[in-house]
């Protein structure tokens, strides 16, 4: 990719993110400040704010290229609330074709923990700004996200279902279940597998393999990712992808 048309889709990107976090920021904090205003007393606000900003250098989606290949650099903003409640915004460059530049991702759920186990169910509204509007890329998915703690051992379990998967006429549900282990405090090390199932045909798996290390606040995952399509190269062949994240 030339370097000025690579630096034009980053610079889309970082506009396009900052106006959907600005909006996300802009909103918490209203009404962080308007529950405050009538809590009167309260020494704290119910509200707390996190986000990210990550480099890799491939974005890969449930096995496939979101990328072509590229590297991609990624920011993403959480207002949550005491309750659980919390609402999202993350953006990605991407290229997927019908002059799609940029995904930008809107997300509202629940998180709750009962014992050891972690739920969260929650919306996912995935856009890409700028595509070409024949294509129709944007689509909604609603998903239920499951961990289990058993000492250094993490079990997890995804279902989602989207009801126009991908802009498409056709609905498709997604699970995935696997596991991670905490070798030391730092350092954990996880699998998973994907199975991809779509009402029009074309049912596909998806795994990954890999280690993550935390270093605070930047974490190092580096994993190897593949799918069961044959003829799949080059967005869904086995490849290795290293993602730096800085969370704040």
């Amino acid at each position: 990719m030339p370097h000025k048309e690579w630096f034009m889709r980053f610079s889309r990107l970082l506009a396009s993110t900052a106006i959907a976090l600005t909006m996300l920021g802009a909103a918490g904090a209203a009404q962080a400040q308007e529950a405050s205003g009538s809590a009167g007393a309260a020494s704290s606000s119910p509200f707390s704010f996190s986000g990210t900003a990550a480099i890799t250098n491939d974005y890969v989606f449930r096995g496939y290229s979101q990328t072509d290949s590229d590297p991609a650099f990624q920011a993403g903003l959480t207002a949550s609330h005491e309750s659980g409640f919390f609402v999202s915004a993350w953006g990605s460059n991407v290229d997927v074709g019908f002059d799609a530049d940029i995904e930008v991702d809107l997300i509202a759920g629940y998180t709750n923990s009962v014992d050891n186990l972690t739920y969260t169910v929650g919306g996912y509204y995935y856009t890409y700004p700028g595509a070409d509007g024949s294509a129709d890329l944007d689509y909604f998915e609603f998903g239920l996200d499951l961990a289990y703690a058993i000492d250094k051992v993490t079990l997890t379990g995804k279902a989602y279902y989207s009801p126009e998967f991908y802009g498409v006429s056709t609905d498709a549900w997604y699970f995935a279940g696997g596991a991670s282990v905490a070798v030391t405090d730092n350092v954990s090390v996880y699998g998973a597998i994907g199975f991809n199932e779509l009402s029009g045909g074309g049912d596909y798996q998806d795994y990954q393999a890999g280690v993550a290390i935390k270093l605070e606040p930047f974490t190092v995952d580096l994993k190897y990712t593949d799918t069961d399509v044959k003829g799949a190269a080059p967005l869904g062949d086995g490849r290795f992808v290293a993602t730096l994240t800085y969370a704040f």
